[in-house]
């Protein structure tokens, strides 16, 4: 949930939202998003799916089987390599 949490804390940050206007658009206190981000209470699902959408974010759960696919997609990287390629020239 920790890194959850920090992803959402640099989402906020980005949009340049404080701590105090993000807590008013959740209905929070200031000193409880503090409380959240710092990993000093343990938000209830709700609430951190609501902070993910007021910061254009989306909660996905991903079945474990497809997660390294998933991982390797919003990376762009390479993890798994294609079944083919296109021949090369000499």
């Amino acid at each position: 949930m920790y890194k959850i949490i920090q992803q959402l804390k640099y989402a906020r940050k980005d949009k340049k939202l404080t701590q105090e206007d993000f807590g008013k658009k959740l209905g929070l206190p200031q000193s409880h998003i503090s409380k959240i981000e710092q990993g000093g209470t343990d938000p209830r699902l709700s609430t951190v799916t609501d902070m993910a959408r007021l910061l254009d974010q989306e909660l996905v759960l991903v079945p474990r089987s497809m997660l390294s696919a998933v991982r390797a997609f919003l990376s762009g990287g390479d993890e798994q390599k294609p079944m083919w390629h296109p021949d090369e020239d000499d």
